[in-house]
């Protein structure tokens, strides 16, 4: 059976992949264009409806966070990225080594999507029926983006093993049709990932030779380490991750991290301005960074050489473990005070952080204050109170009292990203632990100055 070319609507070609065996050698081929900067995102949206697609449920610390389909496919895009992932390519039990086409291209993994997408939303999904011996097809033309369908009426493994039984390996057959994405068309050299046909049940291709590999340095030029950034060691765990390289420029670098949870745009998250000395950076996990790769982006190249190979990491929660400690005291009326928070505390999301002190005298002012300098426990005068939070401290705007004279039935509130958005000289940098408690006044305590403190709530800020 020949290879088909589909034409769908607006005139989009599709690109399948058939499972005979190649008859010809003629090398690779272009089909013409390329993803810009703007175009390197990757997603899944799951709705594979074989079991056998999503049988994997381990995962590893080379892939993080994902596992079954979604992890198949990355793998499988992630083969044609300049280097091997993460230096080292380890996580496929078939493959010596995922990655390392020797071309300046890398992806940005964005996970999961929450529709199939438009033809131009560079999301990989499965489509209903069949369509004779196609088993996926690509929609281009690939300068705006492109979108990959795998057909129902085959059944799909997500391996991770080479021995998957009957049916065809999802990350095979995707690392063909992402050549496509890519700008390849098929190729007739014998073994190639890009042969029209499917070697056996896919799992062969999973590893691009060296034939795909000149195809794909023809459209992305050979890889060039004197300009293009190369990530060789990431440490630590976002709250900062201090990134260690080469050809890193001196400011505005970003670093762009996979997003936690659905990626309805396919935008991976970034942090920019930041400064290097030409091989560290130091940068903060955004509260939105997810596990999954980081890279590093270098704005003053405008061309495949502007981004760099990709790194695995998992940013540890934004705000770390947000926590209450120390012991609130009791007022005139047996109140003790208690602090709670919601959302996380961040200088850049826009998102709220809440804090919340409960159990407050009713009808009594306060406000809440915080320091950097660390959390302690020590008897506040000679009332039932323990000081919190150690000096020197800040304080925030003073709080109307709320609820009923003599009951426990009085509240404050505090949006505390808010607040640092309206006191950028005051507020704490990200990275920064935070330790925060309530005071408020207590006229029938005739200890401290006829006044009470709540119980600490620590936190950390993240960028």
């Amino acid at each position: 059976m020949k290879l088909r070319h589909l034409l769908l609507p607006g005139s989009v070609v599709a690109l399948g992949v058939l499972i005979l065996d190649p008859t010809a050698s003629h090398g690779y081929a272009v089909i013409g264009g390329k993803l810009n900067m703007n175009q390197r995102d990757v997603r899944v949206f799951n709705n594979f409806t074989d079991s056998a697609a999503n049988n994997n449920t381990t995962q590893t610390a080379d892939w993080p966070g994902y596992d079954g389909a979604e992890l198949a496919i990355w793998k499988g895009c992630a083969e044609w990225a300049s280097e091997p992932h993460g230096l080292t390519g380890a996580g496929d039990p078939s493959q010596a080594s995922v990655g390392g086409s020797g071309a300046n291209f890398d992806i940005t993994w964005q996970g999961n999507a929450a529709s199939v997408g438009g033809t131009n939303d560079n999301i990989h999904s499965e489509i209903n029926g069949s369509s004779g011996g196609v088993l996926a097809y690509t929609e281009t033309p690939i300068n705006d983006g492109w979108r990959i369908r795998y057909y129902s009426g085959w059944l799909w493994n997500d391996g991770p093993g080479s021995s998957i039984g009957s049916g065809m390996d999802l990350q095979g057959i995707a690392t063909h049709e992402y050549g496509h994405a890519l700008g390849l068309d098929h190729s007739t050299a014998p073994g190639a990932t890009m042969s029209a046909f499917a070697s056996g049940n896919g799992v062969p291709d999973r590893s691009i030779n060296s034939d795909d590999m000149a195809g794909v340095q023809s459209v992305y030029n050979i890889l060039d380490l004197n300009k293009k950034p190369h990530i060789e060691s990431v440490a630590g765990n976002g709250q900062p991750f201090v990134i260690t390289g080469t050809q890193f420029q001196a400011t505005d670098n970003e670093v762009w991290f996979t997003q936690s949870g659905t990626n309805t745009s396919g935008s991976a998250v970034k942090v920019g301005g930041l400064t290097s000395n030409g091989t560290t950076i130091v940068v903060y996990a955004p509260i939105d960074a997810g596990p999954g790769d980081m890279l590093v982006r270098k704005t003053s190249v405008t061309g495949p050489k502007g981004l760099s190979n990709a790194f695995p990491v998992i940013p540890e929660l934004c705000g770390g473990s947000v926590a209450n400690y120390c012991t609130a005291g009791t007022s005139a009326n047996g109140c003790q005070a208690t602090l709670s928070a919601t959302g996380a505390p961040s200088s850049s999301s826009g998102g709220a952080f809440v804090i919340d002190a409960t159990n407050v005298e009713g009808s009594k002012d306060g406000l809440m204050f915080f320091g950097t300098s660390g959390p302690q426990a020590n008897s506040w005068g000679s009332g039932t109170s323990y000081q919190c939070v150690v000096p020197p401290v800040k304080r925030t705007g003073l709080q109307i009292g709320t609820g009923t004279p003599g009951l426990c039935d009085g509240t404050f509130s505090l949006d505390f990203n808010a607040w640092m958005a309206a006191n950028p000289g005051k507020a704490p940098l990200p990275g920064t632990m935070v330790n925060i408690q309530a005071w408020y006044r207590d006229p029938q305590n005739t200890s401290n100055q006829s006044t009470s403190l709540s119980d600490g709530l620590q936190f950390t800020i993240c960028n």
